[in-house]
């Protein structure tokens, strides 16, 4: 990660506007970068649908996150242009539902033997029961896990 991503992501835990789940996509995005060879994919979620759960996360409370991904454009350039990609698919996509809907097919077929109003009803029940979305993609990767054994 270069100098002026770590600083910018340093100076973004220090804003208030900025809540926990968007701090960590951008951290997320910000290192994933930093990796080489793929080295990456042993210290966190699985790749292939770490972007879907973001998004549906995202679109628990999609107003606050685009607001918070402004302030990210607008202050953090450096680390904007890592995430730039997710911030678009959130904006094109009006109807959110939709987004949740291709979002949680992906991750339903990751999962195996589970449907997409099993994913979606536990994305919902995580974000009600959770102080944050941040906690609450927690605890959706936990039950997330347990559906892989």
């Amino acid at each position: 990660m270069s100098e002026k991503k770590f600083d910018e992501l340093q100076k973004l835990y220090d804003n208030s506007k900025v809540g926990s789940l968007v701090q960590e996509i951008c951290e997320y995005y910000a290192t994933l970068d930093g990796y080489e060879d793929n080295s990456y994919q042993d210290e966190i979620e699985p790749p292939e649908i770490v972007e879907s759960v973001y998004l549906l996360f995202c679109t628990q409370s999609r107003e606050q996150i685009l607001d918070e991904l402004a302030i990210v454009q607008k202050k953090y350039p450096e680390l904007y242009r890592s995430l730039s990609g997710m911030h678009n698919t959130l904006l094109i996509n009006m109807d959110y539902r939709s987004l949740e809907k291709s979002c949680g097919e992906r991750i339903a077929q990751y999962a195996q033997n589970t449907s997409l109003e099993e994913v979606l009803s536990c994305a919902e029940s995580c974000s009600r029961t959770s102080d944050n979305l941040s906690e609450a993609v927690d605890k959706f990767y936990t039950w997330l896990h347990s559906r892989r054994r």
